[in-house]
């Protein structure tokens, strides 16, 4: 990587690390680019270098996403031993432990990725994007929760994404209350343990394993 190759690329996480800031605090659309780029301590010029529009930072943040869900989903598969247990009990609350504990959880990531879920939801042009980068990350977490339960003899009763899916929902769902002061103090990885548990079954069963 060449010295300019690396000052735009340097630039470019210095804006998205501005742009989550600034969209946790004002929205979406009510972030402006001078904000962001005050915030980033950059010109409106180093700003239109590397990106075209406000969406085009969107969905650098929303990549930014999803390779912290990819770390976290590395981290997770790496430090939990699941060939060497064969209890789902122990690994599924250990897995998905590591795996939520591993990813950003801080105030201002929580509210970034709901602003960024409604702006794709009013804008069609960044909603396309919005799909992409979630489809890469459901489909990894899935695979990934699909070769770890072949491993232990089972698999799931239902989809991989609506699976992935229902784990979010809880998950953000948990992490939204907190900010706001309602539901739990923290994300309660034997719930989603148990969530997760409720939607597997022993392989080549038509009933689900509780």
């Amino acid at each position: 990587m060449t010295e300019l190759t690396a000052r735009r690329a340097a630039t470019r996480e210095k804006l998205v690390d501005a742009a989550i800031t600034v969209f946790a605090e004002k929205g979406v659309l009510g972030a402006s680019v001078e904000e962001i780029c005050e915030a980033a301590g950059f010109t409106r010029g180093a700003f239109y270098s590397n990106f075209s529009t406000k969406d085009d930072l969107c969905v650098a943040v929303l990549h930014r996403q999803v390779d912290a869900q990819m770390a976290a989903l590395d981290k997770a598969l790496a430090t939990v031993d699941i060939a060497g247990h064969a209890d789902l009990d122990h690994v599924l609350p250990a897995a998905l432990e590591v795996f939520f504990a591993s990813r950003p959880t801080d105030r201002d990531w929580v509210l970034t990725g709901q602003e960024l879920r409604l702006h794709a939801a009013r804008s069609p042009e960044l909603a396309e994007a919005y799909r992409d980068c979630n489809r890469r990350g459901t489909e990894a977490v899935a695979s990934a929760i699909g070769q770890a339960l072949a491993a232990l003899g089972y698999e799931l009763a239902t989809t991989g994404p609506e699976a992935v899916g229902a784990l979010h929902a809880v998950h953000d769902h948990t992490m939204v209350g907190q900010l706001i002061g309602t539901g739990a103090d923290e994300v309660s990885a034997p719930l989603l343990a148990s969530l997760l548990r409720a939607l597997i079954r022993r392989s080549g069963s038509s009933q689900p394993q509780v």
